[in-house]
């Protein structure tokens, strides 16, 4: 019924992807890096709180139509207000900083996708699609960690890739969400009625 929140997510993370791919090449021109620096935590505070935004319209919606994901939606949410809040007041960032936030982000969005997958049992090709894109966030957050020390412009680049398969997986998941929610979402995507109901 909200597929299309989840195609308004999906075209913000291509356009993010975009954008930094766009930052990354100004990396080291021109442009004083501290500068850029501030200017790519700006750019992922604003994309991480309209994330947030979305999921939380998605999982009030969800909670009014007793849907199972509204818990999860709603958890997403939050998470990502915070996270976009934290990073609005440590805008003085470094390339380590940047590699703390851009693994936090992607593990915890990893996380999402895996509870996501569980509430949607029974729902085979969404499952898959949730369940791929939970394991690309926690390689891509791994990457992070393990290399936190690599330069701010291959930091952009590797997150821009990241958006950008990100994107690509949620509007699949949209798309599907879209063609099969009519046909199966009494048993699979609504929560079971209370007893006595």
């Amino acid at each position: 019924m909200f597929w299309w929140i989840f195609a308004l997510r999906g075209g913000f993370a291509l356009v993010f992807a975009l954008v930094l791919r766009f930052a990354a090449s100004l990396l080291g021109t021109i442009f004083f890096d501290p500068v850029m620096l501030v200017c790519i935590s700006l750019l992922l505070g604003s994309y991480v709180f309209a994330n947030g935004v979305l999921l939380g319209v998605a999982g009030v919606y969800a909670r009014q139509h007793h849907l199972r994901l509204w818990s999860v939606l709603l958890g997403e949410a939050l998470f990502a207000l915070v996270l976009a809040g934290f990073v609005g007041f440590s805008l003085r960032m470094t390339s380590e900083s940047l590699a703390w936030l851009a693994a936090l982000h992607t593990l915890g969005i990893g996380c999402f996708q895996a509870a996501s997958a569980i509430r949607l049992h029974g729902n085979g090709r969404l499952q898959w699609i949730l369940s791929l894109l939970a394991v690309a966030s926690w390689l891509m957050g791994v990457i992070f960690l393990l290399n936190r020390h690599e330069e701010v412009r291959t930091l952009t680049v590797w997150l821009s890739g990241f958006e950008l398969i990100f994107g690509v997986g949620v509007l699949a998941f949209a798309f599907w969400l879209h063609r099969e929610a009519p046909a199966k979402s009494g048993p699979t995507l609504i929560a079971p009625a209370p007893a006595g109901a």
